[in-house]
């Protein structure tokens, strides 16, 4: 059962979703293995030359495949890639495919806090939204919440953050980290003074839109 919701580590994750970038010239997605989960998206520093629809084609494509549990990584970066106009285009087209395919979001965000939340309010998606890695401030991760959104936490993140979550919407990830998701967890169970594991776990299968 998922309890990694993103990493970049390499085949075989059997707890983990693998993210797979999605760029005009990459074969990363030819890599996937059926009997992994993976989420595919395209990343918002790649976002420069995305304008072609065949680009999308292909992401709805790929993201409709059984071992595909999210779409994503997505999002708006202020510091880096793509103008805003472009990054809010190629944004929304994946949440349109979220939306058709009934699969989950997986949120790259920085700095751009009350643009998700303003996306979520004016789009009113179904399907669940996923803020990964996120270190921000306990306010901004609440506004988040109240949006509708799952936070993330990953090796650093913010303890009073935490601390102040619903453990409802607590999510876990190594993203790039060497370190196991369990010892992650264990931070995070630390912070939050109780037991994570079973609770990201239910967490994990909920998002994912897991039955059984």
């Amino acid at each position: 059962m998922i309890i990694d919701i993103h990493t970049h580590r390499p085949y075989p994750q059997p707890e983990g979703i693998i993210s797979k970038a999605l760029r005009p010239d990459s074969a990363e997605t030819s890599e996937m293995k059926t009997c992994q989960l993976y989420s595919v998206g395209m990343h918002p520093w790649d976002t420069q030359d995305t304008e072609d629809a065949g680009l999308f084609a292909r992401l709805e494509e790929i993201a409709a495949q059984p071992n595909v549990a999210a779409i994503g990584e997505c999002g708006i970066d202020l510091l880096r890639g793509a103008p805003m106009f472009r990054q809010l285009l190629v944004f929304r087209r994946h949440v349109e495919i979220s939306e058709k395919l009934r699969k989950p979001l997986i949120i790259h965000d920085v700095k751009a806090d009350d643009i998700i939340c303003g996306l979520r309010r004016d789009m009113k998606p179904t399907q669940p939204w996923c803020i990964h890695g996120f270190r921000g401030k306990p306010a901004a991760a609440m506004a988040l919440i109240r949006s509708g959104c799952h936070i993330s936490f990953g090796e650093k993140f913010n303890p009073d953050t935490l601390s102040a979550m619903p453990t409802e919407r607590i999510l876990a990830e190594t993203d790039e980290s060497t370190l196991p998701v369990e010892t992650i967890i264990a931070r995070l169970s630390e912070v939050k003074d109780m037991d994570l594991t079973e609770i990201i776990r239910n967490n994990s299968k909920k998002f994912c839109n897991f039955v059984s």
